[in-house]
Protein backbone atom coordinates (compact mmCIF):
# COMPACT_ATOMS: atom_id res chain seq x y z
CA UNK A 1 0.00 0.00 0.00
CA UNK A 2 1.25 3.30 -0.71
CA UNK A 3 3.05 5.25 1.77
CA UNK A 4 -0.17 8.20 0.45
CA UNK A 5 -2.63 5.75 1.28
CA UNK A 6 -1.90 5.11 5.10
CA UNK A 7 -2.89 7.64 7.46
CA UNK A 8 -0.56 9.80 9.52
CA UNK A 9 -2.68 9.81 13.66
CA UNK A 10 -0.38 13.12 13.66
CA UNK A 11 -2.69 14.87 10.78
CA UNK A 12 -5.91 14.83 13.14
CA UNK A 13 -7.54 17.55 13.41
CA UNK A 14 -7.45 18.08 17.22
CA UNK A 15 -8.85 21.60 17.14
CA UNK A 16 -10.30 20.83 13.63
CA UNK A 17 -14.16 20.87 13.26
CA UNK A 18 -15.92 17.78 15.18
CA UNK A 19 -17.05 16.62 12.03
CA UNK A 20 -13.62 16.65 10.44
CA UNK A 21 -12.82 14.45 13.17
CA UNK A 22 -15.40 11.92 12.54
CA UNK A 23 -14.10 12.00 8.58
CA UNK A 24 -10.50 10.88 9.79
CA UNK A 25 -11.97 8.11 11.76
CA UNK A 26 -12.74 7.00 8.26
CA UNK A 27 -9.25 6.91 6.78
CA UNK A 28 -9.01 3.48 9.40
CA UNK A 29 -12.26 2.14 8.85
CA UNK A 30 -11.09 1.40 4.78
CA UNK A 31 -7.93 -0.24 5.42
CA UNK A 32 -9.96 -3.10 6.91
CA UNK A 33 -10.07 -7.00 5.15
CA UNK A 34 -13.08 -7.41 3.24
CA UNK A 35 -13.67 -10.63 1.27
CA UNK A 36 -11.51 -10.85 -1.89
CA UNK A 37 -10.59 -7.29 -1.42
CA UNK A 38 -14.16 -6.16 -2.24
CA UNK A 39 -14.51 -3.48 0.62
CA UNK A 40 -18.38 -3.63 0.77
CA UNK A 41 -18.49 -0.59 2.25
CA UNK A 42 -20.29 2.72 2.86
CA UNK A 43 -19.98 5.78 4.88
CA UNK A 44 -22.36 8.38 5.49
CA UNK A 45 -21.69 11.44 8.23
CA UNK A 46 -24.81 13.31 9.25
CA UNK A 47 -24.17 15.79 11.78
CA UNK A 48 -22.34 13.79 14.64
CA UNK A 49 -23.40 10.82 13.43
CA UNK A 50 -21.48 7.90 11.31
CA UNK A 51 -23.19 5.19 9.31
CA UNK A 52 -21.43 2.09 8.49
CA UNK A 53 -23.44 0.77 5.40
CA UNK A 54 -23.64 -2.37 3.04
CA UNK A 55 -22.50 -1.49 -0.62
CA UNK A 56 -24.50 -3.64 -2.33
CA UNK A 57 -22.74 -3.11 -5.45
CA UNK A 58 -19.69 -5.28 -4.38
CA UNK A 59 -21.60 -8.09 -3.57
CA UNK A 60 -20.41 -11.47 -4.37
CA UNK A 61 -23.89 -13.25 -4.92
CA UNK A 62 -22.47 -16.88 -5.91
CA UNK A 63 -19.42 -16.72 -3.29
CA UNK A 64 -21.57 -14.94 -0.76
CA UNK A 65 -25.58 -16.39 -1.37
CA UNK A 66 -26.45 -15.11 2.19
CA UNK A 67 -24.46 -12.01 2.35
CA UNK A 68 -22.98 -13.04 5.66
CA UNK A 69 -19.28 -12.44 4.29
CA UNK A 70 -20.24 -9.17 3.21
CA UNK A 71 -21.43 -8.15 7.08
CA UNK A 72 -18.57 -9.79 8.41
CA UNK A 73 -16.48 -7.19 6.15
CA UNK A 74 -18.69 -4.70 7.37
CA UNK A 75 -18.06 -5.38 11.26
CA UNK A 76 -14.10 -5.66 10.25
CA UNK A 77 -14.02 -1.75 9.46
CA UNK A 78 -16.89 -0.82 12.10
CA UNK A 79 -14.24 -2.46 14.72
CA UNK A 80 -11.18 0.07 12.97
CA UNK A 81 -13.42 2.62 13.64
CA UNK A 82 -14.38 2.31 16.85
CA UNK A 83 -10.74 1.45 17.84
CA UNK A 84 -9.46 4.59 16.44
CA UNK A 85 -12.20 6.66 17.98
CA UNK A 86 -11.27 5.49 21.64
CA UNK A 87 -7.67 6.21 20.32
CA UNK A 88 -8.02 9.51 19.28
CA UNK A 89 -10.71 9.88 22.64
CA UNK A 90 -14.15 10.40 20.82
CA UNK A 91 -17.09 9.05 22.79
CA UNK A 92 -19.87 7.24 21.00
CA UNK A 93 -22.42 4.49 21.47
CA UNK A 94 -23.12 2.36 18.31
CA UNK A 95 -26.38 0.94 17.10
CA UNK A 96 -27.77 -1.32 14.48
CA UNK A 97 -30.43 -1.31 12.20
CA UNK A 98 -32.00 -1.91 9.23
CA UNK A 99 -32.72 0.20 6.16
CA UNK A 100 -35.84 2.08 5.23
CA UNK A 101 -36.38 -1.08 2.57
CA UNK A 102 -35.56 -3.44 5.77
CA UNK A 103 -33.17 -5.19 3.84
CA UNK A 104 -30.17 -4.13 4.30
CA UNK A 105 -28.94 -3.94 8.21
CA UNK A 106 -26.35 -1.08 9.12
CA UNK A 107 -24.38 0.12 12.28
CA UNK A 108 -25.09 3.79 13.41
CA UNK A 109 -22.09 5.35 15.38
CA UNK A 110 -23.31 8.53 17.35
CA UNK A 111 -20.83 10.85 18.69
CA UNK A 112 -20.91 12.73 21.55
CA UNK A 113 -19.17 15.88 22.19
CA UNK A 114 -17.36 15.78 25.49
CA UNK A 115 -18.98 12.04 26.59
CA UNK A 116 -16.62 10.40 28.99
CA UNK A 117 -14.54 7.54 26.86
CA UNK A 118 -15.28 4.19 27.76
CA UNK A 119 -11.87 2.75 26.84
CA UNK A 120 -12.54 -1.28 26.77
CA UNK A 121 -10.16 -2.09 23.96
CA UNK A 122 -6.20 -1.84 23.99
CA UNK A 123 -4.55 1.45 22.96
CA UNK A 124 -2.42 -1.00 21.37
CA UNK A 125 -4.45 -2.03 18.57
CA UNK A 126 -5.07 1.37 17.56
CA UNK A 127 -1.35 1.16 15.89
CA UNK A 128 -1.82 -2.52 14.25
CA UNK A 129 -4.71 -1.44 12.49
CA UNK A 130 -1.77 0.49 9.38
CA UNK A 131 0.34 -3.04 10.06
CA UNK A 132 -2.39 -6.21 9.86
CA UNK A 133 -1.73 -8.16 7.05
CA UNK A 134 -3.41 -11.59 5.31
CA UNK A 135 -1.32 -14.07 5.80
CA UNK A 136 -0.90 -16.67 2.63
CA UNK A 137 2.70 -18.02 3.69
CA UNK A 138 3.22 -21.66 5.42
CA UNK A 139 3.83 -21.09 9.21
CA UNK A 140 6.99 -21.55 10.66
CA UNK A 141 7.14 -24.83 13.10
CA UNK A 142 7.11 -22.77 16.34
CA UNK A 143 4.46 -22.84 19.11
CA UNK A 144 2.31 -19.97 20.23
CA UNK A 145 3.17 -18.86 24.37
CA UNK A 146 0.26 -19.91 26.31
CA UNK A 147 0.42 -16.22 27.45
CA UNK A 148 0.00 -14.89 24.17
CA UNK A 149 -3.18 -17.25 23.38
CA UNK A 150 -4.35 -15.44 26.71
CA UNK A 151 -4.10 -12.17 25.18
CA UNK A 152 -5.70 -13.56 22.24
CA UNK A 153 -8.67 -15.04 24.34
CA UNK A 154 -8.80 -11.94 25.90
CA UNK A 155 -10.14 -9.82 22.96
CA UNK A 156 -13.16 -10.96 22.94
CA UNK A 157 -15.24 -8.61 24.71
CA UNK A 158 -18.70 -10.13 23.43
CA UNK A 159 -20.17 -12.44 26.23
CA UNK A 160 -22.28 -14.09 23.09
CA UNK A 161 -19.97 -14.75 20.63
CA UNK A 162 -17.42 -17.34 20.97
CA UNK A 163 -14.39 -17.68 20.33
CA UNK A 164 -12.44 -21.31 19.94
CA UNK A 165 -8.98 -22.50 19.66
CA UNK A 166 -8.60 -25.68 17.96
CA UNK A 167 -5.00 -27.60 18.25
CA UNK A 168 -5.45 -31.41 18.22
CA UNK A 169 -3.73 -32.71 15.04
CA UNK A 170 -7.27 -34.90 14.59
CA UNK A 171 -8.94 -32.25 14.16
CA UNK A 172 -6.54 -30.40 12.07
CA UNK A 173 -6.45 -33.07 9.62
CA UNK A 174 -10.30 -33.17 9.00
CA UNK A 175 -10.45 -28.98 9.15
CA UNK A 176 -7.77 -29.53 5.96
CA UNK A 177 -9.41 -32.59 4.30
CA UNK A 178 -12.63 -30.08 4.50
CA UNK A 179 -10.94 -26.79 3.15
CA UNK A 180 -9.30 -28.76 0.45
CA UNK A 181 -12.63 -30.47 -0.85
CA UNK A 182 -14.22 -26.45 -0.42
CA UNK A 183 -11.28 -25.45 -2.99
CA UNK A 184 -12.04 -28.34 -5.40
CA UNK A 185 -16.07 -27.66 -5.55
CA UNK A 186 -15.98 -24.11 -5.33
CA UNK A 187 -13.74 -24.10 -8.10
CA UNK A 188 -15.29 -26.78 -10.32
CA UNK A 189 -17.99 -24.15 -10.27
CA UNK A 190 -17.96 -21.86 -14.20
CA UNK A 191 -20.57 -19.34 -11.93
CA UNK A 192 -18.01 -19.29 -8.88
CA UNK A 193 -14.90 -18.80 -11.39
CA UNK A 194 -16.52 -16.41 -13.62
CA UNK A 195 -17.37 -14.14 -9.99
CA UNK A 196 -14.12 -14.05 -9.12
CA UNK A 197 -12.54 -13.12 -12.97
CA UNK A 198 -15.21 -9.89 -12.87
CA UNK A 199 -13.73 -9.03 -9.15
CA UNK A 200 -10.25 -8.75 -10.85
CA UNK A 201 -11.10 -7.09 -13.71
CA UNK A 202 -12.79 -4.45 -11.50
CA UNK A 203 -9.12 -4.41 -10.12
CA UNK A 204 -10.30 -6.00 -6.29
CA UNK A 205 -6.55 -7.60 -6.40
CA UNK A 206 -4.58 -4.44 -8.43
CA UNK A 207 -2.43 -6.71 -10.28
CA UNK A 208 -0.49 -5.30 -13.05
CA UNK A 209 -1.97 -4.06 -15.61
CA UNK A 210 -0.83 -6.52 -18.23
CA UNK A 211 -1.01 -8.89 -16.03
CA UNK A 212 -4.82 -8.70 -15.15
CA UNK A 213 -6.50 -9.55 -19.19
CA UNK A 214 -4.43 -13.09 -18.12
CA UNK A 215 -5.69 -13.72 -14.74
CA UNK A 216 -9.19 -12.93 -15.78
CA UNK A 217 -9.00 -15.32 -18.77
CA UNK A 218 -7.26 -18.27 -16.47
CA UNK A 219 -9.43 -18.08 -13.56
CA UNK A 220 -12.62 -17.70 -15.97
CA UNK A 221 -11.46 -20.82 -18.13
CA UNK A 222 -9.09 -23.01 -15.70
CA UNK A 223 -9.74 -24.94 -12.87
CA UNK A 224 -7.56 -23.74 -10.00
CA UNK A 225 -9.03 -25.89 -7.35
CA UNK A 226 -7.25 -29.33 -7.11
CA UNK A 227 -3.33 -27.08 -7.01
CA UNK A 228 -5.25 -24.47 -4.27
CA UNK A 229 -6.43 -27.29 -2.33
CA UNK A 230 -3.01 -28.71 -2.37
CA UNK A 231 -1.81 -25.36 -1.17
CA UNK A 232 -4.66 -24.60 1.22
CA UNK A 233 -4.38 -28.15 2.74
CA UNK A 234 -0.47 -27.19 3.63
CA UNK A 235 -1.31 -24.10 4.86
CA UNK A 236 -3.83 -24.93 7.52
CA UNK A 237 -1.65 -27.99 8.70
CA UNK A 238 1.48 -25.44 9.36
CA UNK A 239 -0.59 -23.78 11.76
CA UNK A 240 -0.06 -23.95 15.51
CA UNK A 241 -3.32 -23.18 16.39
CA UNK A 242 -6.85 -22.62 14.48
CA UNK A 243 -9.65 -20.65 15.58
CA UNK A 244 -13.10 -20.80 15.25
CA UNK A 245 -15.71 -17.42 15.52
CA UNK A 246 -19.28 -18.20 15.98
CA UNK A 247 -22.63 -17.22 17.52
CA UNK A 248 -25.43 -18.67 18.57
CA UNK A 249 -27.72 -16.86 16.19
CA UNK A 250 -27.32 -15.97 12.41
CA UNK A 251 -28.53 -12.72 11.62
CA UNK A 252 -26.88 -10.08 9.49
CA UNK A 253 -26.24 -8.22 13.16
CA UNK A 254 -23.95 -11.16 14.46
CA UNK A 255 -22.20 -11.68 11.24
CA UNK A 256 -20.67 -8.00 11.63
CA UNK A 257 -20.38 -8.03 15.68
CA UNK A 258 -18.67 -10.90 14.75
CA UNK A 259 -16.36 -8.92 12.04
CA UNK A 260 -15.72 -6.74 14.67
CA UNK A 261 -14.29 -10.06 17.29
CA UNK A 262 -12.85 -11.29 14.00
CA UNK A 263 -10.69 -7.70 13.34
CA UNK A 264 -10.22 -7.60 17.10
CA UNK A 265 -8.56 -10.52 17.59
CA UNK A 266 -5.92 -10.13 14.05
CA UNK A 267 -4.94 -6.45 14.92
CA UNK A 268 -3.98 -8.10 18.61
CA UNK A 269 -1.89 -11.19 16.51
CA UNK A 270 -0.52 -7.97 14.92
CA UNK A 271 0.60 -6.19 18.19
CA UNK A 272 1.83 -9.91 19.29
CA UNK A 273 3.95 -10.34 15.94
CA UNK A 274 2.06 -12.96 14.88
CA UNK A 275 0.56 -13.63 11.78
CA UNK A 276 -2.82 -14.57 10.72
CA UNK A 277 -5.19 -15.61 7.87
CA UNK A 278 -9.21 -16.38 7.38
CA UNK A 279 -9.51 -19.43 5.50
CA UNK A 280 -13.67 -19.47 4.79
CA UNK A 281 -13.64 -21.13 1.44
CA UNK A 282 -15.00 -24.06 4.09
CA UNK A 283 -17.65 -21.91 5.63
CA UNK A 284 -18.81 -21.51 1.88
CA UNK A 285 -20.08 -24.73 1.73
CA UNK A 286 -23.00 -25.37 3.96
CA UNK A 287 -22.41 -29.19 4.41
CA UNK A 288 -18.78 -28.18 5.53
CA UNK A 289 -20.34 -25.48 7.74
CA UNK A 290 -22.65 -27.51 10.00
CA UNK A 291 -19.27 -30.10 9.84
CA UNK A 292 -17.17 -27.44 11.82
CA UNK A 293 -19.99 -26.80 13.74
CA UNK A 294 -19.97 -30.16 14.44
CA UNK A 295 -16.51 -29.97 16.08
CA UNK A 296 -17.28 -27.67 18.39
CA UNK A 297 -18.00 -28.21 22.18
CA UNK A 298 -21.54 -26.54 21.91
CA UNK A 299 -22.52 -27.84 17.95
CA UNK A 300 -25.46 -25.11 18.68
CA UNK A 301 -22.83 -22.52 17.80
CA UNK A 302 -23.13 -20.99 14.47
CA UNK A 303 -19.04 -20.90 12.98
CA UNK A 304 -18.80 -17.70 10.85
CA UNK A 305 -15.15 -17.61 10.16
CA UNK A 306 -12.14 -19.91 10.61
CA UNK A 307 -8.54 -18.49 10.68
CA UNK A 308 -5.07 -20.00 11.12
CA UNK A 309 -2.32 -18.46 13.24
CA UNK A 310 0.97 -19.02 13.65
CA UNK A 311 4.81 -17.38 12.97
CA UNK A 312 6.51 -16.27 9.59
CA UNK A 313 9.79 -14.67 8.98
CA UNK A 314 9.31 -11.17 7.45
CA UNK A 315 6.08 -9.44 6.49
CA UNK A 316 3.10 -9.34 3.58
CA UNK A 317 2.59 -7.06 1.21
CA UNK A 318 -0.83 -4.79 1.77
CA UNK A 319 -3.43 -5.60 -0.19
CA UNK A 320 -4.34 -1.64 -1.91
CA UNK A 321 -7.42 -0.03 -0.65
CA UNK A 322 -9.91 2.31 -2.97
CA UNK A 323 -9.53 6.33 -1.89
CA UNK A 324 -12.12 7.20 0.73
CA UNK A 325 -14.31 9.33 -1.89
CA UNK A 326 -15.34 5.85 -3.45
CA UNK A 327 -17.38 4.90 -0.45
CA UNK A 328 -18.54 8.23 1.06
CA UNK A 329 -22.27 8.72 0.57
Amino acid sequence: MPAADIPDPEAFPETGAYADKLAFLLEYARLAPSLLNSQPWQFSLRDHTLGVLPDLERWQPVTDPERRELYLSLGCALENLLTAAEYFRLGFHVAFGDSERGDETFARVQFVEGATINQVRDPGLFHAIVRRRTCRRPFLPKLIPHEELLQLRNARLETDLALRFLANLEQKRRLAELVAAADRRLFANPDYRRELAGGIRRGMWRLPGPLTPLAVLAVRHLNPGPRLARRERQLLMSAPVLAVLASRNDTPVDWIRTGQLFQRLALTATKLGLAIQPMNRLLQVRSHRHELASMLPDNRLRPHVLLRLGHVDGGDRPTPRDPLSRHRV
